[in-house]
């Protein structure tokens, strides 16, 4: 047997749960990315190609990564918002690249949670919700734990579906460079026979408003370096998706070991950790930095967390950055490092 079917069997269980719901509502987590999208785009797939059972993907929050937009027209990615749903329509709920007890996923009341398929390191609060539970933390992204599935039941992938899967596992292993195991890069491999390549040329390149250049212009004038540590503080952002690209491409800075980003966007701050060291993960170091704020998840090199800012006055963001930032030298050993600036 293939090692990429290695776990067929989970996808007959999964089904068997699903079996006899009259329509289900597929989740992701707020302000979705691409292999939240994509493991959404290919459940409902899925589950309608297998069940004949009608699917919707709803989410919550918004899609603002200019990629990310790009994935949804190019691919045709039907998607609705929490708000604009009547949820009594629904007696199904699979919940797809994050899991119960997330600060970010906010489950509809009185819906039973069916399935959660993910591939992140457990809350701490973990409620060990849903009859069907496929969560497995040494995968790199949740597309390719839908594309086994797809696999091990021998369904002929469509380019759409394709496509959005392969997209989803290229962002979350950073192009199989980051958390990958087995499963991911026969998926991949799998995946790039039947994608779109034009469409996913368009979505790795759309053009870019002059905003998100003034935007990146000013997160790295707020850039600081403390020896092996880059820290960015946005205060107030109007995208929080730039806290995590920017993370991204603090990441290539020579000599940096950790990058932790973070920007304040209606209420909720977001963070955001990339590393490239191998002493601690990305996960625990949340955990410690966090200190029991808010929420956070993480899986190997990278990691993120929200913390929800009752007051969120410039008095009370700085007091709230100050503390994130002391807690964060302290942890990584760099609490006597002076600051230097990119500039």
């Amino acid at each position: 047997m293939s090692l990429v079917l290695e776990k067929s069997s989970r996808v007959r269980e999964l089904l068997s749960v699903l079996e006899g719901r009259r329509r289900i509502l597929v989740l992701s987590h707020n302000n979705p990315d691409p292999d939240s999208m994509g493991g959404a785009f290919g459940l409902r797939f899925l589950i309608e190609k297998h069940l004949k059972v009608p699917t919707t993907f709803g989410y919550r929050g918004d899609v603002f990564r200019a990629e990310n937009l790009e994935m949804v027209r190019s691919l045709g990615i039907g998607m609705i918002h929490v708000s604009d749903l009547d949820l009594s329509r629904f007696d199904g709920l699979c919940v797809v690249d994050t899991q119960p007890g997330f600060g970010h996923t906010v489950l509809p009341e009185g819906l039973p949670v069916d399935a959660v398929i993910d591939h992140h390191v457990p809350p701490s609060n973990d409620p060990e919700i849903g009859r069907f539970r496929d969560v497995r933390t040494d995968v790199g992204a949740t597309c390719s734990i839908v594309t086994s599935y797809l696999m091990g039941l021998g369904i002929s992938i469509p380019p759409r579906v394709a496509t959005a899967l392969l997209y989803g596992i290229r962002t979350d292993t950073a192009e199989l460079s980051r958390n990958t195991s087995v499963l991911d890069e026969g998926a991949y491999m799998r995946l790039m026979a039947r994608a779109d390549r034009k469409a996913l040329a368009r979505i790795t390149g759309p053009s870019l408003p002059k905003n998100y250049f003034r935007a990146f212009r000013k997160a790295l004038n707020a850039t600081r370096i403390y020896g092996k540590v880059v820290v960015c503080s946005l205060g107030r952002t109007d995208n929080p998706e730039i806290v995590a690209e920017l993370a991204d491409l603090l990441l290539r800075l020579q000599s940096a070991e950790w990058v932790v980003c973070g920007g304040l966007y209606e209420g909720i701050y977001y963070i955001s950790v990339r590393t490239n060291s191998y002493g601690r993960d990305a996960w625990s170091l949340l955990r410690d930095v966090l200190d029991g704020e808010g929420s956070f998840g993480g899986h190997g090199t990278v990691g993120g967390g929200s913390i929800p800012v009752a007051d969120d006055s410039p008095r009370c963001l700085r007091r709230l950055e100050r503390r994130l930032m002391k807690n964060l030298l302290e942890v990584l050993g760099e609490s006597g490092t002076p600051a230097v600036s990119l500039a």
